[in-house]
């Protein structure tokens, strides 16, 4: 079982790889969403979901309820931000 760690950076490339699951150009209701996510034997496929939204692979229209690809893996730039903001929030 996949478990989701809490360290954002560890948690990218875990994302990523479900994110490559998905195809570009194609609009997928919540089931599908869900089916691709749980195929991977994850704790939690609400939480995955999330965190490939929150962490912008994939983007959702509340209003229909469906989902797209953005992106299958983060900018370097986007994990540098990561980073900083993971350590900033760690010494507060």
């Amino acid at each position: 079982m996949i478990l989701l760690p809490k360290d954002d950076i560890a948690k990218q490339p875990i994302l990523s790889q479900i994110a490559k699951k998905f195809s570009r150009g194609k609009i997928y209701e919540e089931s599908e969403v869900n089916r691709i996510i749980t195929s991977f034997d994850t704790e939690d496929h609400v939480l995955f979901r999330r965190e490939l939204i929150n962490f912008g692979y994939l983007q959702r229209d509340p209003y229909k309820g469906t989902y797209w690809l953005l992106k299958t893996e983060l900018s370097q730039e986007t994990l540098d931000a990561i980073g900083k903001r993971q350590k900033k929030t760690q010494k507060d």
